[in-house]
């Protein structure tokens, strides 16, 4: 289209955001001012600025933000972290760092993605198969 061409221009499509949990679109908000000690359950997205002791499980996203601070056993979703969060975390699809984060706990997720400059602390289990018996599996002999 030319600049002063009488010709309008295609209606572009709004920009999809990606973030897990992004504020304001239809999430629950904690506040940086607000404490929460107990249990969180959900199925709805949630963003956290503040404090949370305890356990968090929601089957849509979670959302720390860079003002969170979470003690707890988190498991959604998704989770995305920008602040601090002490425990153990699992998501059914993926769990990512962003370079302000600092994780001090297991990670259990099918896709995990740190952020160069995040800090963590723990060790990462993207579905890897452990015998039930926790014997060693059978080694495999060459033909």
């Amino acid at each position: 289209m030319a600049l002063f061409s009488k010709e309008v221009a295609p209606a572009q499509p709004p920009a999809r955001n990606t973030t897990p949990a992004a504020p304001g679109g239809g999430s629950t908000f904690i506040g940086p001012n607000v404490t929460i000690a107990g249990t969180i359950t959900g199925s709805e997205p949630l963003v956290v600025e503040g404090t949370v002791r305890g356990n968090v499980n929601l089957t849509a996203d979670l959302r720390a933000g860079m003002k969170a601070r979470i003690e707890a056993t988190v498991h959604a979703r998704n989770v995305l972290v920008e602040g601090k969060l002490m425990g153990d975390i699992s998501a059914d699809e993926r769990v990512e760092l962003v370079a302000t984060a600092t994780v001090d706990g297991n990670i259990k997720a099918p896709k995990i993605i740190v952020a160069e400059g995040a800090k963590f602390r723990g060790s990462v289990d993207m579905g890897s198969k452990v015998p039930r018996d926790g014997a060693e599996p059978a080694p495999v002999k060459a033909k």
